[in-house]
């Protein structure tokens, strides 16, 4: 990363104190879940203070919720001894990963595969309630570094690096097609000089369409009517590359398809 000085765009780190706190949260929650079964069993052995259906139904409420908090306060004790501490910055020119004591350097263009699959469910669209997935990023020689839930809120991450995965991934796949070489990019998805191969059709570029939508990656090929019809649909996390491709196919089919683009 010579030359001008990179910008840092996002940072985010692993540390291990994080897991032994959420660990003595759990340990807390699990007490006060501990509690309200022991004060619903006394309740239960006085016949006729409260109905018993409520409680066995305050019961079993108590066992599935400690469950849940006795496995998750586990989950982050082990955490604190088996997880390395591990922190990421990424610039407009590359990222740095360190993992403990290991320090990795990349610019964007060392980048080889990207899939872009962390997702979850948000409270209000804000707070993260539920994560799962990673963005993983496959350099060219070989190193593979996952971006998920363990750094914190991964849309943060997702957002500002888009543009530059975007860019590098499809200028590279462009130059491959230029060398009449074709670009793999899941067990059924190749892109050709000529167009597009998926696990259903063989698409020219004359009459191939390619989107997001709904967070997937949708195909269309132009029938005889003019019409496009759905051949075929990814998720993001199955398809290297996916926004390299959008930006190759969105300037491909403006070539092989002119009069789509007139005003």
């Amino acid at each position: 990363m010579a030359g001008e000085k990179p910008n840092l765009l996002y940072g985010a780190s692993v540390k291990r104190g994080r897991y032994f706190i959420r660990f003595m949260r759990a340990l807390l929650l699990l007490v006060a879940v501990v509690g309200a079964y022991l004060a619903l069993d006394e309740a239960a052995r006085r016949e006729g203070l409260v109905d018993w259906l409520a409680l066995d139904i305050g019961r079993l409420v108590a066992v599935v919720l400690g469950g849940l908090i006795a496995v998750r306060g586990l989950y982050n004790l082990i955490m604190t001894f088996v997880r390395r501490g591990e922190s990421v910055r990424f610039f407009d020119q590359g990222f740095v990963w360190n993992r403990g004591k290991q320090e990795y350097k990349y610019a964007w263009h060392q980048l080889d595969k990207y899939r872009e699959g962390a997702g979850g469910i948000y409270l209000l669209g804000r707070w993260p309630l539920l994560q799962w997935g990673a963005n993983r990023f496959t350099m060219r020689d070989g190193k593979v570094f996952n971006y998920n839930h363990r750094f914190g809120d991964t849309r943060g991450c997702t957002e500002v690096i888009r543009r530059y995965t975007s860019y590098v991934t499809g200028a590279r796949m462009a130059r491959t097609l230029r060398g009449e070489q074709p670009v793999k990019l899941n067990r059924t998805l190749t892109i050709f000089p000529t167009g597009i191969e998926t696990r259903k059709k063989d698409i020219h570029w004359s009459e191939a369409d390619v989107r997001m939508e709904h967070r997937r990656l949708v195909i269309r090929q132009r029938g005889k009517t003019g019409r496009f019809r759905v051949v075929s649909r990814y998720r993001p996390e199955t398809v290297d590359n996916v926004g390299g491709l959008l930006e190759l196919s969105a300037a491909t089919i403006r070539n092989h398809q002119p009069e789509r683009f007139k005003k």
